[in-house]
């Protein structure tokens, strides 16, 4: 399967999650029903989204300084356009997943560290070629650290005193743009 058709499905696949959880979010509004099926239904406070987009752009500018001091910084030489809605669409999917589903929003204390340390040791691996990890390879040691550290603080943006309500909206908003920050910066020729 080529990159544009996995980037397709991969915005299909968020659309339709997000479209599921808004029926929901819609739905807890205009009714004040209590949480069903999909987690985080509900808005938060302004500050709670400024805090995950400004911490996921701080965490991926760090990145880039690290790279760049160890000489390992890629660049895309070639991403179609369309990658760009594959990026939006995993991050929504992988929110639901790994900020969601598997982070019950009543969880606190030691049961709520040991499942941020997990689930952000798992969303790690899951983006990195764990087969082919080399951990001489300072590139993919690198990558791996910082998707530890960008899952650890995309947990905060939904487990912090500014969101109050653990909404998902704002590790929506922290995760995507993330995604587009790491693509703005490795500078690829779209098409």
């Amino acid at each position: 399967m080529d990159k544009s058709t996995e980037a397709i499905l991969a915005f299909a696949l968020g659309l339709c999650v997000l479209a599921a959880w808004y029926g929901e979010f819609r739905l807890r509004w205009k009714t004040g029903a209590a949480e069903g099926f999909w987690p985080g239904t509900t808005l938060a406070p302004a500050a709670a989204y400024f805090m995950a987009a400004s911490g996921a752009l701080l965490i991926t500018i760090a990145e880039a300084g690290v790279e760049t001091r160890f000489d390992v910084s890629t660049t895309q030489s070639h991403l179609p356009l369309v990658a760009l809605l594959g990026l939006i669409g995993a991050a929504i999917t992988e929110e639901a997943v790994f900020r969601g589903f598997a982070a019950p929003s009543h969880f606190s204390g030691r049961k709520l560290l040991c499942l941020i340390l997990g689930g952000s040791a798992v969303f790690a691996a899951i983006h990195i070629d764990f087969l082919d990890f080399n951990p001489h390879d300072e590139k993919q040691v690198i990558t791996l650290l910082f998707e530890f550290v960008t899952a650890v603080w995309l947990y905060f943006a939904r487990f912090n005193p500014l969101n109050p309500t653990r909404s998902l909206l704002p590790c929506f908003m922290g995760h995507i743009v993330r995604n587009l920050a790491v693509f703005g910066l490795n500078g690829p020729k779209v098409s």
